[in-house]
């Protein structure tokens, strides 16, 4: 994850499509592979099994891209397309294991000759929903619930089912920017188009990143107030309108609101 263009890629829902694609034939003689994520020093985050379908060479490769992924470069005409299914052997450890890739970090495949020792296995537990009003999420905690993550449950289903107004903060900077959501994905959807794309589309924000690349990474996403899922765009935006005065987020000082 220390790889601007992985990270990338992982934080778009795209690790699938970059795993797919290697600039050698290092897939040839595997059926099979456990995919890990290289996380903190020498430790590997568990995403999945995948069974080696087919491969494809040469230009084909390119027609094989995902339309919005963002690194051409990755389905190069040199590069071997494999295609894979995701199984569902051990998908109860989907980001949940981890294990010590030990010492060989700079080799990004390893046959599976070794143990690994197992580092943790998260709680599998479902996380209850603490209330809208005491929700406190970071980028990555919207990443696991925008995931599907089934220890959010209930947290996807209160995200859903509502509209409201919401306040995203730079905690590093000390930046801050008021939307409001009225769409029918409530602001599940919204908040999704975030964790994706990082700013949403919102012109501030987007000139905010510019600055500061990496900053998506320490936003924190809370609920000023719920609206109904039914509300009008206007009456959103209008409600929106009175918690940007109150909050002074058109302030260019320490406010991400163009208007």
């Amino acid at each position: 994850m220390n790889k601007e263009d992985v990270r990338d890629v992982y934080n778009r829902g795209r690790i699938e499509a970059y795993q797919s694609t290697q600039s050698k034939n290092c897939f040839d003689n595997c059926k099979y592979i456990a995919a890990f994520m290289g996380t903190n020093k020498t430790e590997a985050l568990f995403i999945g099994m995948y069974e080696i379908i087919e491969s494809v060479a040469g230009s084909e490769v390119a027609s094989l891209m995902p339309e919005d992924y963002p690194y051409p470069e990755h389905f190069a005409d040199d590069h071997i397309y494999y295609k894979m299914q995701k199984l569902d052997v051990m998908s109860d450890m989907d980001k949940k294991l981890v294990i010590d890739w030990e010492q060989a970090t700079r080799s990004w495949f390893q046959w599976a000759n070794n143990d690994k020792e197992v580092l943790s296995i998260s709680n599998r537990n479902e996380i209850e929903f603490p209330g809208y009003e005491e929700m406190i999420l970071s980028y990555a905690d919207l990443g696991d619930i925008v995931d599907g993550e089934i220890r959010y449950r209930k947290w996807i289903e209160a995200l859903k089912n509502v509209n409201g107004i919401y306040l995203i903060c730079d905690t590093k900077r000390n930046k801050q920017y008021v939307g409001s959501t009225y769409n029918d994905d409530g602001i599940l959807g919204r908040w999704t188009e975030y964790y994706k794309t990082h700013h949403g589309g919102d012109v501030d924000i987007k000139e905010h990143l510019r600055k500061y690349p990496d900053a998506y990474y320490d936003f924190q996403f809370t609920i000023l107030r719920i609206l109904p899922k039914n509300v009008a765009d206007k009456e959103a935006i209008r409600v929106e309108g009175i918690y940007k005065n109150k909050l002074c987020t058109r302030n260019p000082e320490y406010g991400l609101n163009r208007n």
